[in-house]
């Protein structure tokens, strides 16, 4: 399932910052104002991500990541540094479901 362009562009709650665990696999990201990228997951949380950054990415974009287990989620970028953004999600993701599916990919 792809996420209608209209509902992404209108998106502005997300959830609050949760402790990180080490990320295990890449994600596919798209957005109103982004071309579609796959980055790696550095780091993860129930609220948000750490990906390395490609250079077209602006704080505050609104995105799509699609992960493993989770499926598709509305994010945005909450900071740059160092070629690496900050994500935060729209909505609180189950790291069991995650986990699971990239038990086996590094």
């Amino acid at each position: 399932m792809t996420i209608p362009l209209a509902v992404i562009a209108t998106k502005t709650d997300f959830v609050e910052r949760a402790p990180r665990e080490e990320g295990q696999c890449h994600a596919d990201f798209y957005g109103p104002t982004v071309a579609p990228f796959r980055s790696r997951v550095r780091n993860i949380s129930t609220s948000g991500m750490l990906i390395d950054c490609p250079a077209a990415l602006r704080i505050d974009d609104v995105l799509v990541a699609r992960l493993p287990g989770v499926g598709e989620i509305i994010c945005t970028v909450a900071r740059l540094r160092n070629g690496r953004a900050g994500i935060r999600f729209s909505s609180v993701i189950d790291l069991a479901v995650y986990r699971r599916a990239t038990m086996h990919v590094v």
